[in-house]
């Protein structure tokens, strides 16, 4: 966020009779104090008009490359002429005295070149800045968001026709920005995730939390709120929390965030096991959907992190599984829509926070971070210890990020993976196999099901054990445990949202039919909760069967996210352009952050709340129901690209551009700026179009051309059009050849993007031209793995389709020195990772 400035003005003695107001220039003195270093800007304390007058004309331009702007006055105030008017120290009485507040004060600091505006207005009548002539929209007006202002707010500590109490709204408004708001619902968007947090969630909880009578605030905003505030209650590497939870807590709920795991007393034996030998390699949980692989290793994680051992410990002193220690896990990660490289830079920035590797200022690809570890490990550090959650949720991406990132690290490092199983379809090994681990926990194993049935009995009855007098928790243990498929039914989901609806709606075991009112599944479960949504607040405009319609949009949307999840604006884009639901009313409204806050109340237990980039992101709780609510496109010959996700990518790079052409920089929107490839490539060659006229004029973003370039000739590659997967792969070596001219960083991607074109050159059968490519993928490659071994993998493969290029061409005693020295390379790297073996 770039800095702001503020400007502030207490008034509290007067030299003409005015009543003394001994708390305004307290509160001007605290904001700024509030305010820190990320606000350059004094307060003027008791000034003069002219005083203020010559303050005020420094104001406009001085915020040249936009950034937020607050302005606040406290002191006195009256009504003249329709209008406010505030009081200076010298202002005599009379309807001339003081400063006409929106002409003197507000049109100076609308020229500013602020992106973000708040005036925050503590004086008698002050409401009148805000009523009649609606403020902030004349603002824009006058300063359109083409390089003026994007937001307007103005909050006033009165309604027009009220006298202001001093110091009552200086101190709720420091309350606010000090500690957060302590409404529940506001406190999801001031999360720990959040770095920042917006204006209009600033004033919307002064509002909402103000317990005065003597006066009411109000507050008028218009425009496109950006953060312009640091949150205090962010924590950086913050764990990932269901959003019911966090809910549940903030209200005060006895066991909200309590941790019901039980059991798996083995299996968290061996993974800790693998976290204290530390011996570098592979090791691997996996099993069936929902039998738990995420819930192992996850405890293990919690129990590493000091804050989340700390809450467990309070929770329960003893443990019946090994303690992998404190600390003793350095960084992990969930794979769902990541890339290796996007995996390693995550991975990268938590080695860094713990300092196992040195600060950097480029992010780390994947072998880069692999280099990096090696160097680190070789001069005498132990093997840090990584955890890969989720790596089958990466989908199309998760054997690049097994053989590009999870394999090379493995050389240096303890790689803890919990996957299912994933086969390719091309007669290559499938996901576990390619991985190589040196130890394997499968939950799908006959012992390890008869202990896990046995599990999942005592987590239904821990949970359930005295919700309910009429609900016996053993027969609903027995019944939910004897009848669920360990391995097919997603046993211990299924456990966690039967328990959550038993919790809130307890049946009668001793009626007839109670095990009729008990989903067997875990989408009847699902589709259970959604039939139950209560309708939303305010107007019926989302009644009834349209209720449930507007709960499925919201969260189907959330299963368009790549990387941790989607930030609130990039979910409600989302989600407003997605197809009509049959339920929805014809004239059904956007969506707004209101309906997500409501689906946030009524359906939490579903989503979660993480953090990326200091920014909270949410996401569906298990991919389950992801595939539930949107079935995964099947791709074919003459679809390669699944047509609902052009619209996606349409309307984000629309909300992308919008937010270039106020000047934000590019790497602000840290979604769009890290993922807006990816659902470019998702889409195909129209939304590569929009792309790269969005690059015309953004230059940092040729990069993301040339990504989703790749990603798209790699799909068409794939379902046989190979003569369209000629053109992208070229503009890819074109743009990453003029971006290596001036950065070496985008050497590796030169290498890997020529590499590419000559496999595409040859499956068009221009054989010839594949030569050059492939032998510039090998020197660039040599010279790369002459500095950092992590990138011997990629000289070997280089050097096989040299040898395979040379072969095609007649040039056959050429081809086979490099053939050669491709089996060299990777004997070498076969003999300390076994993931190596095929290659050979």
């Amino acid at each position: 966020m770039p800095k702001g400035r503020f400007v502030g003005v207490g008034v509290s003695e007067y030299d003409h009779g005015h009543a003394p107001l001994p708390h305004a220039i307290t509160d001007v003195r605290a904001l700024r104090k509030l305010l820190g270093e990320e606000f350059d800007g004094e307060p003027l304390c008791d000034p003069g008009k002219s005083t203020v007058s010559e303050h005020l004309d420094g104001v406009p331009g001085s915020l040249p490359d936009g950034g937020p702007l607050v302005v606040l006055w406290s002191g006195g105030g009256r009504i003249s002429a329709g209008a406010l008017w505030v009081l200076a120290r010298d202002s005599r009485p009379g309807p001339a005295g003081g400063l006409a507040f929106g002409q003197q004060v507000v049109v100076p600091c609308a020229a500013s070149g602020a992106n973000q505006l708040l005036f925050l207005v503590d004086t008698c009548y002050a409401g009148e800045a805000v009523a009649g002539t609606d403020l902030a929209a004349a603002i824009l007006r006058e300063q359109p968001p083409d390089g003026g202002p994007m937001w307007v707010g103005v909050l006033a500590s009165c309604l027009p026709e009220e006298t202001a109490r001093d110091g009552a709204f200086g101190w709720v408004l420091r309350r606010v920005l000090a500690d957060g708001p302590d409404t529940p619902d506001l406190r999801v968007r001031w999360s720990a995730y959040n770095r920042y947090v917006r204006g209009d969630d600033v004033c919307d909880a002064v509002v909402k939390e103000w317990d005065g009578r003597a006066h009411t605030p109000d507050f008028q905003g218009r425009g496109n709120a950006l953060p312009m505030f640091a949150n205090p209650l962010f924590r950086p590497g913050a764990p990932e929390r269901v959003v019911e939870h966090l809910l549940l807590a903030a209200r005060g709920g006895v066991d909200s965030d309590r941790s019901w795991f039980t059991g798996r007393t083995d299996e968290m034996d061996q993974v800790v096991s693998w976290v204290g030998v530390g011996r570098p390699g592979v090791y691997v949980v996996t099993g069936s959907a929902g039998t738990g692989k995420s819930a192992i290793v996850g405890r293990v994680v919690s129990m590493a992190d000091p804050d989340e051992r700390s809450r467990l410990l309070t929770q329960s002193p003893r443990w019946e599984h090994a303690d992998p220690g404190e600390r003793a896990v350095h960084a992990h990660v969930h794979a769902r829509g990541l890339t290796a490289d996007r995996a390693a830079e995550t991975l990268a920035g938590q080695l860094v926070h713990r300092g196992v590797l040195p600060v950097q200022e480029e992010p780390r690809n994947a072998a880069e971070l692999v280099g990096q570890v090696q160097r680190m490990v070789e001069r005498g550090a132990a093997p840090p210890v990584v955890v890969i959650d989720g790596l089958d949720e990466a989908r199309d991406q998760a054997f690049d990020i097994a053989e590009d990132l999870i394999s090379r690290l493995s050389r240096h490092a303890v790689v803890i993976v919990s996957t299912r199983e994933m086969s390719r379809g091309d007669g290559k090994l499938p996901l576990v196999a390619t991985l190589a681990p040196a130890e394997t926990i499968d939950l799908d194993d006959p012992a390890v099901l008869v202990r896990g049935r046995d599990d999942l009995r005592r987590y239904l009855m821990t949970r359930l054990a005295g919700v309910s007098e009429f609900m016996d928790a053993g027969l609903v243990a027995e019944h939910v445990a004897a009848g669920a498929s360990m391995t097919g039914d997603r046993p211990f989901l299924l456990a966690r949202l039967v328990t959550d609806q038993l919790r809130a709606e307890p049946v009668d075991t001793s009626a007839p039919d109670w095990t009729s009112r008990i989903s067997a599944s875990t989408e009847a479960a699902f589709d259970t909760d959604l039939a139950r949504v209560a309708e939303p607040a305010g107007p019926p405009r989302w009644s009834g069967s349209a209720g449930v319609a507007l709960a499925r949009r919201l969260l189907t949307a959330l299963t368009w996210a790549f990387g941790a999840g989607l930030p609130e604006e990039e979910w409600l884009t989302v989600a407003n352009v997605l197809p009509a639901e049959a339920a929805e009313p014809a004239d059904a409204p956007p969506c707004d952050r209101d309906d997500l806050t409501w689906l946030l109340d009524q359906l939490g237990r579903y989503v979660v709340q993480d953090g990326e980039a200091g920014v909270a992101v949410y996401r569906l709780a298990h991919q389950t129901l992801a595939d539930h609510l949107h079935p995964p496109y099947q791709p074919n010959h003459d679809h390669p690209f699944d047509p609902a996700a052009l619209p996606v990518a349409t309307a984000l790079l629309t909300r992308y551009a919008t937010l270039l052409a106020a000047g934000l920089d590019p790497t602000a929107p840290a979604y769009l700026w890290r993922y807006a490839h990816r659902h470019v490539a998702t889409a195909g060659p129209p939304a590569l179009d929009a792309l790269r006229a969005l690059a015309a004029d953004h230059a940092a973003l040729l990069p993301d051309v040339a990504m989703a370039a790749l990603a798209i000739a790699d799909q068409f590659g794939e379902w046989g059009r190979r003569a369209e997967a000629v053109a992208p792969t070229e503009e890819a070596v074109r743009l990453r050849r003029e971006l290596a001219g001036t950065n070496p960083a985008f050497l590796p991607g030169l290498a890997g993007a020529l590499n590419n074109l000559g496999i595409r050159y040859g499956e068009v059968g221009r054989r010839v031209e594949a030569v050059a490519p492939t032998e510039e993928a090998v020197r660039v490659f040599r010279a790369l793995a002459g500095t950092n071994p992590a990138f011997l993998p990629d000289l070997a493969m280089a050097l096989n389709n040299l040898g395979i290029c040379y072969g095609e061409v007649g040039r056959r005693v050429e081809a086979v020195a490099p053939t050669e020295e491709a089996v060299r390379v990777y004997r070498e790297l076969a003999g300390t990772n076994p993931a190596f073996l095929p290659e050979r």
